[in-house]
């Protein structure tokens, strides 16, 4: 991938997950009602729940929301390397989002989404390859 495309997918993913980072943080957005109550559902099926640790739906939303939108400003905007670190945080993110859907029993089309976008940080990770 040349070097302009990875810059712009780069920006691209950033202003993606600052976008999606945002409603989770912000109640004055129309969507943080509707996450709100998602989250808690996501909170019953989260990873580290065997070993007895079940987050507080809010909290959990804010979390999130600070990782998505704190990493979608480093991918967009950092260096190389906070690019990378970035990109991988947030392939551990859309990782998760899989887990958490597929763990409700969703429909496989609700993962589209998490699918695409963790295509995308692999495409930007692993471009020299």
């Amino acid at each position: 991938m040349a070097a302009g495309s990875a810059h712009l997918l780069s920006i691209g993913l950033g202003l993606f997950f600052c976008t999606t980072g945002l409603p989770k943080l912000f109640s004055f957005i129309p969507a943080h009602k509707a996450l709100k109550d998602e989250f808690v559902k996501f909170s019953t099926v989260f990873p580290l729940k065997p070993l007895g640790v079940v987050p507080n739906p809010t909290l959990y939303m804010y979390a999130v929301g600070v990782v998505e939108f704190g990493a979608g400003v480093m991918l967009g905007m950092g260096s190389p390397d906070q690019q990378v670190a970035s990109a991988v945080v947030l392939l551990g993110v859309m990782v998760g989002a899989i887990q958490t859907l597929l763990s409700l029993g969703r429909a496989t089309t609700e993962c589209i989404p998490a699918a695409v976008c963790l295509s995308l940080l692999g495409l930007f990770l692993f471009q020299g390859l």
